[in-house]
Parts: structure tokens; C-alpha cells; sequence
């Protein structure tokens, strides 16, 4: 990654303003400004357990800062130390040609699928599957770029002739949420793992007794501590970015093993495929 040479803006108001804050927000302060890359990768639960204060002390710190939150934080400090090209691929320089273009973003993706491989446990996976197949209805969650995976999980889970609803909505999945019983499952899809929405929607679902299944990036988050079932990607990409484009294809292959492994444990899903080609072939020319 590359750093201006001059101090960032933030990390200087932060010097500014450390004495005037609590001994708690100092312990933050003081962990941002000798780790600033690093935190531009970290939840808020991330950066609290490696500064060694709570969730909520981080957001104090931050509107102590003059921040309207922890995302703010991130945005702003990534703006101070990222390059803007950087801020679509991490490793992607000026000046870098076509090719270089090509094989640099493929790479990063391989990186990504390679990553997420060796860290994913098939023993989560083993859950999710279980808790999938027992559901009356499985509620899909996602938000912003993760709005197409939870769409292509729905649209997986349906061919499987299983009820499956995606909300993309952030007032959708609240009343969705308020209103699930113990027999439906939700799973919520946010790469951070830090989107409030998706956060508080899950908490909805837990308080009616739902089975909960978070997909985010690896490491600790707000959402991957409250759920029952958690499966991670493993991307170096930063979460404060526009678009996370490594991440979403290594969500999208956790979501085709996901699938394969619920076909192959569903036989009379066989017999729906055949319907399902039937009915689509008359949509085609």
C-alpha cells in the first residue's frame, strides 16, 4: 500500500487532541497512530480488542474525534494514507499498463479464493448446511455490494425447491426479522461484518429464537459475534472500499459450496432439477 509522505491529517488532530481524552480513548488513540494501515482493515470489535478497550469506547473515541463513528474513522483515514486508484484495487499503481492491469486484479482474486480455502472450516459449513435444510423459510440478508450475493443465494436456494426470500432493504429485513419464528434461519451477508442494519436486524431475528448465519470477512465483528453460524472469506482488501471486488467472488464460491453440498443431501432435489429445465427452456429461443 502506498503512504503519503506527509502526516496525515487525522492521525495530527489526533496527537491534538490526546490529552484532552479519557485514559480509554487514549489507549485508542494511540493504537490508530501506531497502526494506521492496520486499522483500515479492522472492525470496530477488532480495533477494541486490539487496543484493549470495549466496542463502545471506540465510538466514543471517535466522536471525541469530531467523527460521526467508527466508519467515518476508517473513511477518513484511508482517504488521508490511500492513493485514489488504490481505493478501487489495493494493488494497482499509476502508470501501471493494461496488462500489468489484468494480471495484477486476477491475481488479487486467486489471492482471494486461495485465502478463503485454506482458512474455511467445513465444520461451519457441515452447520450451515444442517440448520438450511431444517428451515421453513430462509430469510437472506445483504446490503450495498453484498445485495447480489444474497440475491444469488435466494436464487441457489429456490432451484433447490427450498422457500428462500432475499431482502435488500434495510426496513425490509427489520420487518422480516420482527416477525420470524424458530423454524426459519436467516442469513446475513455483510463483508465487513460492521453494517448497524444488518446488525440490528439479526438481533431482531435472535430475539424471536431464529437460527442466524453471518458470511463476512475474516476476524472478529459485530455481526460475526452475535451469530450462531459464522463462515468468513479471507481478503486483504480493505473494508472501507466502494466496492469490495476480491471479497465478493470468494462470498460467491463459499455460497457454490454451500449449494453443492446441500444438493448432493438433497435427492429429491434431482427430480426438481428436471422440472426447473423444463420450465426454463420455454423462456428461451
Amino acid at each position: 500500500m502506498i503512504i503519503s509522505e506527509r502526516e496525515p491529517a487525522l492521525l495530527m488532530k489526533m496527537k491534538a487532541l490526546r490529552p484532552s481524552l479519557s485514559r480509554a480513548e487514549q489507549q485508542v488513540v494511540d493504537y490508530i497512530i501506531g497502526h494506521p494501515e492496520t486499522v483500515i482493515y479492522l472492525s470496530v470489535a477488532g480495533l477494541a480488542e486490539n487496543s484493549g478497550v470495549s466496542d463502545a469506547t471506540v465510538v466514543r473515541t471517535c466522536r471525541s474525534l469530531g467523527l460521526n463513528g467508527y466508519q467515518d474513522l476508517k473513511v477518513t483515514l484511508a482517504q488521508d494514507i490511500v492513493t485514489p486508484l488504490q481505493s478501487i484495487h489495493e494493488e494497482i499503481n499509476e502508470g501501471d499498463s493494461v496488462s500489468v492491469i489484468v494480471d495484477k486484479v486476477f491475481q488479487g482474486t486467486l489471492h482471494a479464493l486461495n485465502f478463503t480455502h485454506d482458512t474455511l472450516k467445513v465444520e461451519a459449513i457441515e452447520q450451515a448446511a444442517e440448520a438450511i435444510m431444517k428451515a421453513r423459510t430462509v430469510i437472506v440478508m445483504g446490503l450495498g455490494n453484498s445485495h447480489s450475493v444474497a440475491i444469488d443465494l435466494q436464487h441457489k436456494l429456490m432451484r433447490l425447491g427450498m422457500l428462500s426470500i432475499a431482502f435488500t432493504d434495510s426496513h425490509m429485513q427489520a420487518i422480516a426479522a420482527s416477525q420470524l419464528t424458530p423454524d426459519d434461519v436467516v442469513f446475513a451477508i455483510s463483508h465487513s461484518g460492521s453494517s448497524m442494519d444488518i446488525v440490528d436486524s439479526v438481533r431482531l431475528a435472535k430475539d424471536n429464537g431464529v437460527k442466524t448465519i453471518s458470511l463476512t470477512n475474516i476476524g472478529i465483528s459485530p455481526l460475526s459475534k452475535i451469530t450462531d453460524i459464522q463462515l468468513y472469506t479471507a481478503s486483504k482488501e480493505t473494508r472501507f472500499r466502494i466496492v469490495a471486488l476480491n471479497s465478493r467472488i470468494a462470498q460467491m464460491a463459499i455460497i457454490d459450496v454451500l449449494y453443492t453440498v446441500l444438493a448432493s443431501r438433497l435427492p429429491e432435489a434431482v427430480t426438481g432439477f428436471h422440472r426447473l429445465e423444463k420450465a426454463l427452456n420455454k423462456k428461451k429461443y
